[in-house]
């Protein structure tokens, strides 16, 4: 059986190959190849995923956050990639403030803006708090570029709010998260493929076969599809 990189998945991703998954077997099973052990548990997890995954994408906050990350992720990358400029730069004291400054990137993540939500705000806290200190504010004020910063912090502030705002209102709501309830179906879907591995071990049949050619076709796909959209955000945000 083929591997599966979750961690590579988007959430609306997870739940097409979910969907699919149990679509098969589902398919697959009949009078003489009972997969009712299987499909069971896992269209139980896999409901309330659904359930849970499409309440979310009817959220409010969930354009909003979206929207308020990638403003934030614009506007780190701006005052990153102008501070890599200035390190070109023939005008005095531009090279050496922006190195020094870039070091402090570097240190704390240099991509964090490929990273989850709260991992990004922890980084991009800590980068703030570094480049406001009296030191880097020279350094920043040599190099012109205390506006970008400026910029950056009212983006931060921006997604901030909005993600209190949600974290209020998702406090109010007993509903269990699709992130959750990913990590409890992700193991339901790696019992079903062991099952399945140790049944074709066992108990070979021609319909068990061509299940799992068809479940392997569908890992792949899936995967090639997650990578080349991962290949195509890193070139959006080419470092």
């Amino acid at each position: 059986m083929k591997n599966i990189a979750y961690s590579l998945l988007p959430l609306d991703g997870y739940y097409t190959f979910s969907q699919r998954f149990l679509e098969l077997l589902k398919a697959a099973s009949s009078g003489t190849f009972d997969l009712a052990a299987v499909i069971s548990p896992l269209g139980s997890v896999f409901l309330k995923f659904e359930a849970a995954y499409k309440k979310e994408r009817k959220s409010e906050y969930t354009a909003k956050l979206a929207a308020a990350d990638e403003a934030r992720d614009r506007a780190y990358l701006a005052l990153r990639h102008y501070l890599v400029a200035c390190s070109y730069a023939s005008v005095e004291g531009y090279s050496a403030a922006a190195d020094t400054l870039l070091t402090i990137f570097s240190r704390l993540g240099w991509s964090m803006q490929k990273a989850g939500y709260q991992t990004e705000s922890s980084r991009l806290g800590n980068l703030i708090a570094e480049l406001q200190t009296d030191e880097n504010v020279a350094l920043l004020t040599t190099a012109e570029a205390t506006p970008w910063l400026e910029r950056m912090m009212t983006a931060a502030d921006a997604f901030e709010a909005i993600y209190q705002q949600k974290l209020a209102t998702d406090a109010a709501d007993d509903t269990i998260s699709a992130y959750r309830l990913r990590k409890v179906l992700q193991q339901q879907i790696e019992i079903s493929l062991s099952w399945m591995d140790v049944q074709q071990q066992f108990n070979k049949s021609d319909e068990l076969t061509t299940l799992i050619g068809q479940v392997n076709e569908l890992i792949a796909n899936t995967m090639t599809a997650a990578r080349a959209s991962a290949t195509r955000k890193s070139s959006a945000e080419e470092e």
